[in-house]
């Protein structure tokens, strides 16, 4: 019988064309039967338990959907494992199917993928409040990609299935009306289950986009709260704008000192430009006022930063902005100096010095207030006028000297009254008459350094010239009354008919003279003319101040006083004195002055002998002065000297030898640090051939001490 049996296969084997392969494609083909039936064991459990779940959930889902997704899963599997291979199509189609299945689940399950980390958002989108933007378009493209993650090991079996499909159909091309049959059976599935899964989803969908807007309204509110609202202490929480500035303010000032007053002025700035002007001022001007006035002696170095700072925002801003600071301390003098409470005038009185010390006020206001203790002249008088001369009387003497001779006058009147001095009065009477005879070493306790240093620190921070305000005590107390004449713009009643001064009515000579001289102008005819009838220089100088020129016609004064000068039949030092004055008081003078010598300079040859004599004299009165130095001659060229060149070059030089020896140190050393190279060389070269045989021995001695200054 068992050798029957093994008949009857040998004959099937020989019959049947599948068992003549070779064993190697055999066992192959083993094999991948074998991975077939572990791909459906694996799938059939992973379908099986989600049924758990599902029965635990169908009091609040759609089971006859999800009971329909698997018995079709479970038919697909069974066609599958009935052929021997399924196409890439079919492949496709389940991976799909199997997706749509486990979003599905995730949706129920409550499910949620791993977040991503969190990318970092622009400080640019921060700044604009739109900080969201990113979080809301990463959530978005995160909703519409299908999970990858939680169907990692499915996915994984099924390329397997693919692969070992996509070898198999390699081999055996033989049964595509298979394939085609199972690709339509197949899609026809995929389809109904898409109508189904849609119904169910589509509630979920639009709950999930109404949920995405709420969240998008939230993260907007929460981003613009995010950049708008900043932390306020409690303290500053019911304080008004104005009481916050004026925090501000007062802390800027609390820190104000010489090293960082470029970095307050800054400050300064920005919050001019955040608030009305207006604010900042009174704000500014009430808090320096509680610092400074006060009834206990205020530290010296303190005021003077104080005052700094506000010269230093008086040249920025203008005179409108120091004019009420102003009024306010002579008001508070003028109370102070009949009813006196501790330190608070001797604290006023050193804010105008220091004010004046840095060019804000003039030297007006100083002699009104040495005036006004001059009347009294008590011992408290006595303490504030030391402090004034031996703090700025240098200053006041170079400023007004005929205003300084009327207050010594007085002190001689006062002086004389007295039975019984005191040690005191001795005292101020020795340091009055060392400013008189401007003896610093005679000075007692003499010490100007906190003044030299806020000097130093306002010319290196601010470039602007001082406003110099040229107004008097009186104009200060009667601005409320009568109006500020200072300030551009402002009201101002004038003078009454007996306080207003006498209109300068000038006599007819002096008119026909101007006309005589080409002073074809009203500013020249007016300036000519004040010069003229001038009792002296100082009185000249005020006159002409008062005549109210702008910055164009301020040039005329020194063209028409050096025009005065070398047209007189001798030199008169009266004119160089007004030159000198004019210069002193401000630089745009002093330029002035150094152009109009360098056009006559440049065309030596139209004047005549008076006129080259004059101005000769001129320019040595000028450079003893040091208010010009040498370098004014570097227009002349040393090397084609004229005729001209050579007599006013000759007269020149021979003057300043005949000086001191320290006055020709001084003057020709003042070239020393200057890149002047070819001046000094033509000086030099100049002396050696053209003044050195006329010179005496004394004057010789001196050539070589000057040659030997560059």
């Amino acid at each position: 019988m068992g050798a029957n049996r093994k008949n009857q296969q040998s004959t099937m084997k020989s019959k049947n064309p599948k068992f003549e392969l070779n064993r190697k494609k055999v066992r192959k083909q083993k094999k991948q039967e074998k991975k077939l039936k572990r791909c459906q064991h694996r799938t059939l459990q992973y379908t099986e338990e989600p049924k758990k779940t599902t029965a635990k959930i169908t009091k609040y889902t759609e089971p006859h959907c999800i009971v329909s997704i698997q018995s079709q899963e479970q038919e697909i599997f069974k066609n599958a494992s009935k052929t021997t291979r399924i196409s890439k199509d079919e492949a496709d189609i389940a991976n799909k199917i199997e997706d749509r299945i486990i979003k599905d689940m995730e949706k129920r399950l409550g499910f949620r993928r791993k977040a991503k980390k969190e990318e970092k958002v622009p400080s640019s989108l921060q700044y604009d409040g739109l900080g969201f933007v990113l979080s809301y378009r990463d959530d978005t493209s995160n909703t519409s990609q299908p999970p990858s993650e939680s169907g990692d090991s499915f996915s994984a079996m099924l390329s397997d299935v693919e692969d070992s499909n996509v070898l198999s159909s390699g081999t055996e091309m033989d049964d595509e009306k298979v394939e085609s049959d199972t690709v339509d059976v197949l899609q026809a599935e995929a389809e109904e289950s898409d109508v189904e899964i849609s119904k169910s989803t589509d509630s979920d969908m639009c709950n999930s986009e109404n949920e995405l807007k709420q969240r998008v309204d939230v993260e907007k509110e929460n981003s613009n709260a995010k950049s708008t609202s900043l932390y306020v202490p409690v303290h500053l929480r019911n304080l008004s704008s104005d009481d916050l500035l004026r925090r501000k303010i007062k802390g800027l000032i609390n820190r104000v000192s010489t090293s960082n007053l470029k970095q307050i002025l800054e400050n300064f700035h920005s919050l001019y430009l955040e608030n009305p002007r207006a604010c900042v001022n009174s704000a500014v001007l009430g808090c320096v006022k509680e610092a400074c006035m006060v009834k206990t002696s205020m530290p010296a170095r303190l005021c003077a930063e104080h005052m700094l700072l506000m010269a230093s925002l008086s040249t920025i801003i203008g005179a409108e902005f120091i004019s009420p600071f102003l009024e306010s301390l002579s008001e508070e003098f003028e109370k102070e100096i009949n009813d006196r409470h501790g330190k608070l005038l001797n604290n006023i009185v050193a804010m105008f010095c220091y004010l004046y010390s840095l060019k804000t006020i003039s030297c007006v206001i100083i002699f009104d207030i040495v005036k006004k203790h001059l009347q009294i002249f008590s011992e408290h008088d006595l303490e504030i006028l030391l402090y004034i001369f031996k703090s700025i009387g240098i200053d006041i003497r170079k400023s007004d000297p005929q205003a300084l001779k009327d207050i010594i006058h007085c002190v001689n009147e006062k002086s004389s009254s007295i039975v019984q001095k005191s040690s005191r009065f001795t005292w101020f009477i020795e340091t009055i008459t060392a400013v008189k005879n401007n003896n610093i070493k005679k000075i007692p306790n003499f010490d100007k350094s906190d003044i030299v240093e806020i000097q130093k620190c306002y010319k290196a921070v601010v470039k602007e010239q001082p406003i110099n305000l040229q107004i008097s005590l009186q104009d200060l107390l009667d601005a409320k009354v009568k109006g500020r004449w200072w300030l551009v713009g402002a009201a101002w009643v004038g003078n009454t008919a007996e306080e207003r001064p006498e209109v300068n009515r000038f006599d007819s000579r002096i008119l026909n003279l101007a006309k005589k001289n080409h002073m074809n102008t009203q500013v020249r005819k007016d300036i000519f003319c004040t010069l003229i009838s001038s009792e002296d220089y100082v009185h000249c100088y005020e006159r002409i101040i008062k005549l109210g020129l702008k910055n164009k016609q301020e040039r005329e004064v020194i063209y028409v006083t050096m025009t005065c000068a070398l047209k007189c039949k001798s030199y008169n030092q009266y004119y160089t004195n007004v030159i000198k004055k004019f210069c002193d008081t401000s630089k745009n003078y002093q330029i002035t002055t150094q152009f109009s010598i360098w056009d006559r300079l440049k065309d030596l040859k139209s004047l005549n002998n008076r006129k080259m004599s004059n101005f000769c004299e001129l320019m040595v009165s000028l450079i003893k002065s040091k208010t010009m130095s040498l370098s004014v001659l570097k227009v002349i060229n040393f090397v084609e000297v004229g005729g001209e060149d050579i007599v006013f070059l000759k007269n020149l030089f021979t003057r300043l030898l005949r000086e001191s020896e320290i006055l020709i140190t001084e003057v020709f050393g003042r070239l020393q640090g200057l890149p002047l190279d070819s001046l000094k060389n033509g000086i030099k070269v100049f002396m050696k051939h053209f003044l050195k045989n006329d010179l005496s021995d004394a004057e010789l001695k001196n050539m070589k001490i000057a040659m030997k200054c560059f």
